[in-house]
């Protein structure tokens, strides 16, 4: 059984080596580390050294793309796409935004540089972190507006998109989305190590992919998960996170994966940890992460109410260990 939890906010190696050998002593067996555009700019080196420190410690590595191109999930903002608006994509409306399109050829070339770097690091997985098309409401954009409808798009469609999310578009968006994963997988095992991909706990609607089987049938991945966060789609922790447990076991017993569950801890209370936890173990899944470390309780966003309560209800339902 592997037990991890997402790690981000601290480049000090000594506090960040503190943190590690805490993890380990109370029963973590992984960490993952996030790593941004900012990261990649400025701490390379910084991040090989984070990463053999956290093995040092006993711990599995994943290294995640942490905002990277506005594209996979996390907090932390970029440079790219807004240095290169060419290869941001475009809303229905004509509108343009700072997220990367997954069929830009230079998109793609900028995310294998950054698997490059994050093979470097040594870190046995590497994430592919709720690859998504633009969220509109991130740039304060209504959520009713979709991307994309750039020159590449238009290209690989074979004519100017409809303005209508019409079910041909959503069919070339999803397909889209797949192959992009697919290459992000197929790079990754290239270079020899295990991708990981978490797509977003959706199978309908513009974000969704309608047919899991399609993403666990790549070739060369190793792990697949998703991160059922139930605070974000007003759900019950239990039942929404037994849903895709099921579905994620289902698809991996079927292309012989690890399938893996997100659980949250961030703007939650501690009385829906445990449900969550037993629900993804119900399901059969034995990789199970935490996002994220102390419950982000040094993130002003994601703080939840009584951080030290919910990294608690963690550390006991997950590994039986109290601070």
């Amino acid at each position: 059984m592997s037990i991890g939890t997402a790690y981000f906010g601290n480049r000090i190696p000594r506090h960040v080596a503190a943190d590690m050998e805490a993890l380990a002593a109370r029963g973590f067996t992984g960490v993952l580390h996030t790593y941004s555009e900012n990261d990649l700019a400025y701490y390379s080196g910084t991040m090989n050294e984070l990463v053999r420190l956290s093995q040092d410690a006993g711990l599995e590595v994943m290294v995640g793309p942490w905002g990277v191109c506005q594209m996979f999930g996390g907090e932390a903002f970029g440079r790219f796409i807004p240095a290169h608006p060419e290869l941001g994509q475009i809303l229905e409306d004509g509108t343009w935004t700072a997220a990367g399109c997954p069929n830009q050829p230079r998109v793609r070339a900028f995310v294998h540089r950054w698997i490059d770097a994050a093979v470097q690091t040594g870190a046995e997985r590497i994430f592919c972190d709720e690859p998504h098309w633009v969220h509109p409401e991130h740039f304060d954009l209504d959520s009713s507006h979709w991307g994309c409808r750039c020159a590449a798009c238009t290209e690989r469609f074979g004519r100017e998109l409809p303005t209508e999310l019409t079910p041909e578009v959503q069919a070339f968006r999803e397909a889209s989305m797949i192959d992009f994963i697919g290459d992000f997988v197929a790079e990754v095992a290239r270079q020899g190590a295990k991708p990981a991909i978490c797509p977003l706990p959706l199978s309908t609607g513009a974000h969704g992919i309608s047919d899991w089987s399609r993403l666990a049938a790549l070739p060369g991945l190793d792990t697949l998960g998703t991160d059922p966060y139930w605070e974000a789609f007003d759900r019950e922790p239990a039942p929404f996170v037994r849903e895709y447990a099921d579905r994620v076991v289902d698809q991996s017993r079927a292309f012989d994966l690890t399938p893996q569950i997100w659980i949250q801890a961030f703007r939650v209370q501690a009385a829906d940890i445990a449900p969550a936890v037993r629900a993804a173990r119900e399901a059969g899944v034995e990789d199970l992460w935490v996002w994220a470390f102390e419950a982000c309780a040094h993130m002003t966003s994601l703080r939840p109410q009584d951080p030290e309560a919910v990294w608690e209800a963690v550390c006991d339902e997950l590994v039986g260990v109290r601070r």
